[in-house]
């Protein structure tokens, strides 16, 4: 399909801080799509490198429109916000400035968008910083079940986010989603939440938004996006002290988010999260990032709400957890913690005969 210079029927937006490096790849991408009836919006979050000038290399032919902020936002999301507002499409592509993708990216997430869903993905293949291929990164969806995603398929939103949207953010990759504009709009409403968001914000978007949809959402296992794994992302970039507090301060924020989402309720009930396994990946996080000595760890130093409440609990009752936490201890102590997993298979039949 060509592309219109009326009102498109994809409106694309690329939003892009400090990814020169990335941006002909990225714009080539695009360009290459057999599918072209789309806009192209790209908004600068105030770049310091080369971005501008690139943006302008590459597109010096090709019809765009560019927003440049004179600030950065400090929220990826703010971008989101900000190009869904200028967007005229029917569906929107947001197309991370890093990543890439097969030339029937497109024509593939229009083809099932409009077999009635309300939001489309497909699974992404990982990339390094030269376009090769990483055969070692796991797809962060396997995680939480190892079979779901590797097949297509198509569920209701609700049922969706009930059953893992809950859990984890597993629409991992923005740039291999296509989804209603209309609907995102309703997004507008959380602005504010949005934009306080440096790392987690998109797991709250995805959640507003399907909420908000009521319909289904569609998923191919068809690897047609390519998620690029860099040093300069920013879920890589979180060197310093100051930024690995804030990424647990947002999980925090996420989780109590969640929870007060009533159509979610039974899934966040506190005997359910107590036995399930669901934030454990957060709580090893947590641990991971900020190191916390065995004091902090007993008060839940770091964490609030439900994710401190959970914290000694899940230790108590999780053999995995316990181990991705303290892996030296469990490598050093093997005869103390058998005694302790012994002891903790006793306390689990305790504590679920006091929940039941």
């Amino acid at each position: 399909m060509n592309r219109s210079a009326a009102v498109p029927l994809v409106s694309v937006i690329v939003p892009n801080y400090n990814h020169a490096p990335f941006l002909p790849e990225r714009f080539a991408s695009i360009r290459n799509q057999t599918f072209q009836d789309y806009e192209l919006i790209v908004l600068d979050d105030a770049s310091s490198d080369e971005s501008l000038s690139v943006i302008r290399t590459e597109l010096a032919d090709f019809p765009h429109q560019l927003i440049i902020n004179e600030q950065n936002s400090g929220s990826p999301c703010s971008q989101w916000l900000k190009g869904i507002q200028k967007a005229r499409g029917t569906y929107i592509w947001i197309a991370e400035s890093d990543d890439s993708c097969s030339p029937i990216f497109l024509a593939s997430m229009v083809d099932l968008i409009q077999k009635g869903a309300s939001l489309c993905y497909c699974r992404s293949r990982p990339i390094d910083a030269d376009g090769e291929t990483i055969n070692d990164i796991t797809y962060w969806p396997d995680q939480n079940d190892p079979r779901q995603w590797k097949s297509s398929f198509t569920m209701q939103s609700i049922d969706f986010c009930q059953r893992y949207l809950v859990n984890a953010n597993v629409i991992p990759n923005a740039s291999a989603v296509v989804f209603l504009r209309k609907t995102s709009l309703n997004c507008l409403s959380i602005a504010t939440t949005l934009r306080s968001y440096l790392f987690v914000g998109d797991w709250i978007f995805w959640m507003h938004y399907l909420i908000s949809a009521n319909n289904a959402i569609s998923y191919s296992a068809t690897e047609a996006s390519w998620f690029r794994h860099h040093a300069d992302t920013t879920r890589t970039n979180t060197a310093t002290r100051e930024k690995q507090i804030r990424h647990v301060d947002e999980y925090n924020r996420s989780v109590t988010y969640l929870t007060k989402q009533t159509l979610l309720e039974h899934q966040l009930r506190w005997r359910k999260r107590v036995f399930a396994k669901g934030w454990d990946w957060i709580l090893a996080d947590y641990m991971h990032r900020l190191k916390p000595t065995l004091h902090q760890v007993l008060t839940a130093d770091g964490l609030s709400g439900p994710l401190a409440n959970l914290l000694f609990i899940r230790l108590l009752l999780s053999k995995d957890l316990r181990i991705a936490c303290f892996p030296k201890l469990h490598r050093r102590k093997k005869r103390y913690i058998e005694q302790w997993n012994t002891s903790q298979a006793k306390l689990a039949q305790a504590l679920k005969r006091l929940f039941a």
